[in-house]
């Protein structure tokens, strides 16, 4: 009997799961009165979020070039920050309920190294640990890497520089918006600052997520979102044949939004849940092998699985976590001729036997099982955690075919 390289595969995802939809929530816009209702029924639907918050009132207005900033005193326009007391709530409760609180900057303006250091010691002061996770707001001359520095493509270079004419600081040492060393020290993901990518299985534009760049090192892990920024898009994104694709290649879609624009509208005194979004939403929901983790839950499994090496010879199948962290609930995918001789105390076959689940794999360690497979299959290798030129590459365009076919359709 043969076998091929497919006979086993590992899935990046938990307990037999098959594809994944999840959210980060852009906090531009954000009240309790327009956003509570999209949170109260993603909840009553068990799909997760990571939202993120301003921590301050902004100060000045959000430019990428330091002599178009000017002072503000009022930034409510914006969107509400923790600073608003009923809104701070409104953040625990989430917290609370098992959402992901995030960072979208301190501020929706320019913000300098001391009041970005302020505002991650509040954040820690409130929520017991720095945010794991950011994402830059709009033109922030505090952004990490943006504007023509995001880019590796010299024609991409050009053409932002012609585009937009940025000189973002965040990363500089020296300026006054310098704090690369403390996003180092404090933030684990950054979301890449790309806003047009309309593929919906995100991981196949970055399967290697979350990366790392040595050219932009002061950012520990990047990471790439698909386009659904408003109620309309999400549910384009999601069409039905989208969607298919997304299950059939058992794909992760990792949606960035802004849950304040569309999603409830308003009606009389309230606010109801856009009726396509429900569609939308009751389609994904209704689909076996669903798994809704937070970006964090999602990142951290991805990068755990990077260490793991899986090695069929001889018959013999060995599994060795080189991390330092606990695996749970690993899958294996096996087509119907593989026969595993599995620990039926630590693991158990799903999906009518075509995937095994091994409940435990702890860190730093090793386990074998007798398998039918005699030649030798290399299921999944220790990876590093760069993504190569191509990815990095693919990225970078799929975002800018976007912005393209935005612009396109205005017309």
């Amino acid at each position: 009997m043969l076998f091929n390289k497919k006979s086993i595969e590992m899935s990046p995802y938990p307990d037999g799961k098959k594809f994944v939809v999840t959210f980060l929530d852009d906090t531009d816009l954000s009240t309790v009165e327009n956003t509570k209702p999209v949170y109260d029924y993603l909840h009553s639907v068990g799909l997760n979020a990571t939202k993120t918050i301003w921590v301050n009132r902004a100060r000045r207005t959000s430019t990428y070039r330091k002599e178009l900033e000017t002072e503000i005193e009022d930034d409510s326009k914006e969107g509400l920050t923790i600073e608003d007391d009923d809104y701070l709530q409104f953040i625990i409760e989430l917290r609370n309920k098992g959402f992901e609180i995030a960072l979208h900057g301190v501020s929706s303006g320019n913000s300098y190294r001391d009041e970005i250091i302020e505002g991650l010691n509040k954040f820690k002061a409130i929520f017991g640990c720095d945010p794991n996770v950011n994402a830059f707001h709009k033109t922030n001359i505090d952004n990490l890497y943006a504007g023509k520095d995001k880019l590796n493509s010299f024609l991409l270079r050009k053409l932002e520089s012609l585009l937009h004419n940025s000189e973002y600081q965040g990363h500089l040492d020296g300026s006054p918006y310098f704090w690369g060393d403390i996003a180092q020290q404090r933030i684990h993901y950054t979301r890449l600052p790309f806003h047009t990518i309309n593929q919906i299985n995100t991981l196949s534009v970055n399967p290697n997520m979350p990366f790392h760049d040595s050219r932009r090192g002061y950012v520990n892990y990047w990471f790439a979102n698909s386009n659904g920024s408003d109620c309309s898009r999400f549910n384009k994104l999601f069409s039905k044949n989208n969607f298919k694709e997304l299950v059939k290649h058992e794909g992760a879609s990792i949606v960035y939004t802004h849950f304040a624009k569309g999603f409830a509208k308003k009606q009389g005194m309230g606010y109801i849940i856009d009726p396509q979004f429900e569609l939308t939403v009751s389609r994904i929901v209704n689909e076996k092998g669903l798994w809704s983790p937070t970006i964090s839950e999602f990142l951290d499994r991805q990068l755990a699985l990077k260490k793991i090496l899986i090695l069929n010879k001889n018959s013999k199948l060995t599994i060795e976590n080189y991390s330092n962290q606990t695996i749970n609930d690993l899958t294996l995918k096996i087509t119907p001729d593989v026969e595993i001789d599995i620990d039926k105390d630590n693991c158990y076959f799903t999906d009518n036997g075509s995937r095994v689940v091994i409940k435990e794999v702890p860190a730093k360690s090793k386990m074998n099982f007798k398998t039918n497979i005699s030649n030798k299959i290399l299921v999944s290798k220790i990876k590093d955690d760069s993504a190569n030129y191509s990815e990095r590459s693919k990225i970078e365009w799929y975002n800018y075919f976007g912005m393209a076919d935005i612009l396109l359709r205005r017309k």
